[in-house]
């Protein structure tokens, strides 16, 4: 699988798994190849050409999401991202610190919150590549940082 960096091949939703089953099958080929990065703590199928609504996340546990809805967002922060499919840019977005989630692999509504802020933003970060969104079109008013052109231009000494 190669990772997808053309924005353009990102911005359109994804479709929704027609099961459980085949959520898992795809969730299971992201959680290993996510293991291939190891800089990465989520991936969103789209990100390898997959046009289905799954995503994996893995900051202190491997987690599969099938078709999986924010359905609470609560107290807006700003949060400094990177993505795979965009190496080298950091991002400060607006993002919110506590999320509901419903998933159909998992009976109840998960509930993301501030005692582990990466995965509650990665978990939001990876679904907003399913509906077809990248960090970019979350930036806060903030900069962004890494990128070659900018950086050389923020801190050219001459």
């Amino acid at each position: 699988m190669k990772i997808i960096t053309d924005k353009k091949k990102l911005d359109r939703p994804c479709e929704p798994c027609t099961s459980i089953k085949e959520g898992l099958k795809i969730g299971n080929k992201l959680l290993k190849y996510l293991k291939e990065h190891e800089n990465g703590v989520g991936f969103a199928a789209n990100q390898v050409g997959i046009n289905k609504r799954v995503c994996v996340v893995n900051v202190d546990k491997p987690m599969i999401l099938v078709n999986p809805k924010i359905i609470g967002k609560f107290k807006k922060i700003q949060f400094l991202e990177a993505c795979l499919s965009f190496p080298g840019s950091y991002i400060v977005t607006d993002r919110y610190e506590n999320i509901a989630v419903n998933a159909d692999n998992h009976e109840r509504t998960l509930i993301f919150g501030a005692e582990n802020l990466l995965k509650t933003v990665c978990v939001q970060h990876e679904i907003d590549h399913l509906n077809g969104f990248t960090m970019f079109d979350r930036q806060s008013k903030g900069e962004r940082y890494g990128d070659q052109q900018q950086k050389s231009e923020r801190f050219d000494t001459n």
